[in-house]
């Protein structure tokens, strides 16, 4: 899988709103101007929501789309995120798998999401108490 090439889905879906932003001069700079622009706002927004409540991993990758709608190198990472993705979705639910295999990884991922959960309440917490002082 050295190949980081987007799906076909998703690469077609690029090329219609590469195709859309492209059909007149002012638009397409437009579009650039505001995917430059809101791009980096989208991650860092994402970046501050990984010690604030919110879903931090899912608007990076958001911001990340939105910047590969202009950008080469944001569509290679986001191609990059998917397949590395898909390769931890194999390794933790493989299809394959006993049925016992198959309990842990919904286990391990459930603790996941329980354990991150509960240090993003502590984080806000203590910055909420700190806020107080």
């Amino acid at each position: 899988m050295a190949d980081h090439a987007l799906s076909p889905r998703a690469h077609a879906f690029l090329s219609r709103i590469e195709e859309w932003s492209n059909a007149g001069p002012v638009r397409a700079v437009v579009v650039k101007v505001l995917v430059t622009v809101g791009g980096p706002l989208v991650i860092a927004a994402g970046v501050a929501m990984l010690v604030l409540p919110g879903p931090g991993l899912v608007v990076i990758a958001l911001g990340f789309a939105l910047l590969a709608l202009e950008y080469a190198w944001a569509r290679h990472a986001l191609a990059l995120l998917g397949h590395g993705l898909s390769r931890l979705r194999a390794v933790v639910f493989p299809r394959d798998g006993s049925r016992a295999r198959r309990l842990v990884g919904l286990v391990a991922t459930a603790g996941f999401l329980v354990a991150t959960t509960a240090l993003t309440s502590a984080v806000t917490a203590l910055i909420g108490t700190q806020a107080l002082a």
